[in-house]
């Protein structure tokens, strides 16, 4: 089947000649064994219900978790064949010490090591992304196929789950280490069933459909098919109901359409409006009482949020002074099912949660984040746009949900800031691309060194 898209070179390229000269750890193997399991956890992701129904089904449902034991073996492997070499990022150290740091505190906080492990949990996928970038971003011509095929599932699943049957895993439970774990949410928003297709519910299908519709945008050529796909993927995301990803998805097409190669101040301010919402509605709004809403896409859930699930989550914060340092990682969300279920508390917004476990830190990291998308030098802009656009999306749908305990959304969010810091003014000094006419000829990016 030949599609429209571009040409790419095979996954784990990326750099000139010269380039890999001056950084051939970049080529090591498990770089590729990297990328790859990044997108094995895309794939067991959006075909998650019925692959979870079948281990359901012959009673292997710990069998899931091979998929995070295969991305910490990976992560593992990329290091440990950096070291002879010298060439362990310095993303690497930084990570592990936030990790440490947070992990003492979360200890010292909780008096149990399982609240940080489970957060750690949630963050590795991150830095899996922003090690292996270019197996989302600058992708081979079969991942691209791949790519598309699940795209097109995904919205033929949608289609059949909202106007068909009901999915045989949907309302499914089983027990997994003393929790009750959902196989696939039944959801409903009034009297309309929230679509979560072959996903585990509607939320992972509003973050997988988008993403991918992403990654075609980089590789298809024709504005019309470009057009249809953004088209398509809004439809579906009307029928999860899942209103926070609508305007995410809008706000970044928008700004992708607003921006080209020397026009790039939509997507940046894009990125400061999404982060600002962010910040603003858990910190402002929960002083403001709420009206009572209904229908469909009413604004009920977004004001039960404001009126209950954060101030909920600030008052748990606030039982652990001082309150700069945060509860510690893992110290609210998913983790709490096994420390404190009665506290349990979803914080449903990605700052709340990114405070919960770093306290007033996370304010840094969120202002990392910024600098680096603001400073970014775009180049190519049919893949460095999207990728733009791509943190639009993740930044204003952390509006209203966690974000990091969705393993797609973290490892691409980590995805997006490597790709990102890799055209940093710094970034692109410390490996010299090739030539202009050499990168155009080979179709490749010559500012992919490690960082």
């Amino acid at each position: 089947m030949k599609l429209p898209f571009a040409r790419f070179p095979r996954l784990g390229g990326g750099l000139s000649t010269a380039a890999a000269q001056t950084a051939p750890h970049t080529q090591l193997p498990s770089a590729r064994v990297l990328g790859f399991t990044l997108l094995f956890a895309l794939v067991l992701s959006v075909f998650e219900g019925p692959i979870r129904y079948s281990l359901y089904l012959v009673d292997l449902d710990s069998l899931i978790f091979v998929r995070d034991a295969l991305m910490v073996a990976a992560l593992l492997a990329f290091v440990v064949a950096r070291v002879p070499v010298r060439a362990v990022p310095a993303s690497v150290g930084v990570f592990a010490v936030l990790a440490v740091v947070h992990g003492v505190v979360s200890l010292v906080n909780l008096g149990t090591p399982i609240a940080a492990v489970y957060g750690l949990k949630m963050f590795v996928p991150a830095l899996c992304g922003f090690l292996a970038a270019e197996a989302l971003f600058k992708p081979g011509s079969r991942v691209m196929r791949l790519v598309a095929l699940m795209w097109i599932a995904s919205v033929i699943g949608a289609a059949i789950d909202r106007f068909w049957i009901d999915y045989p895993w949907v309302g499914l439970n089983v027990d997994l280490g003393g929790l009750s774990v959902y196989l696939g949410r039944d959801w409903q928003s009034t009297l309309l069933k929230r679509v979560g297709g072959l996903t585990r519910s509607s939320i992972n299908l509003a973050i997988d459909l988008p993403l991918l519709s992403f990654m075609l945008l980089i590789g298809v050529r024709s504005r019309v098919i470009r057009g249809l796909i953004c088209a398509l993927t809004v439809t579906v995301l009307v029928w999860t109901t899942q209103k926070g990803a609508i305007l995410a998805y809008v706000l970044a097409v928008l700004a992708l359409l607003l921006s080209h190669r020397k026009l790039t101040m939509p997507l940046k301010a894009a990125v400061v409006i999404a982060t600002f919402v962010m910040v603003f509605a858990p910190t402002v709004l929960v002083h403001y009482t709420m009206p009572r809403d209904n229908g469909v896409f009413s604004f009920e859930s977004f004001y039960e949020r404001i009126g209950q699930m954060w101030p909920d989550a600030w008052s748990w914060i606030g039982r652990f002074p001082p309150y700069v340092m945060g509860v510690g990682l893992g110290g609210i969300g998913g983790a709490q099912r096994f420390f404190a279920p009665d506290y349990f508390n979803a914080a449903d917004n990605l700052f709340v949660y990114l405070f919960a476990s770093f306290g007033v830190a996370s304010l840094a990291y969120l202002g990392a984040v910024v600098l680096i998308a603001l400073n970014a030098q775009i180049r190519a802009f049919r893949r460095d746009g999207v990728v733009l656009a791509s943190l639009v999306f993740l930044l204003m749908y952390g509006f209203v949900i966690s974000l990091v305990e969705d393993q797609i959304a973290a490892l691409w969010l980590g995805a997006a800031l490597g790709w990102l810091a890799r055209l940093q003014p710094a970034a692109r000094a410390v490996v010299a691309p090739a030539p202009v006419g050499s990168q155009l000829r080979q179709g490749i990016d010559a500012s992919g060194g490690a960082l």
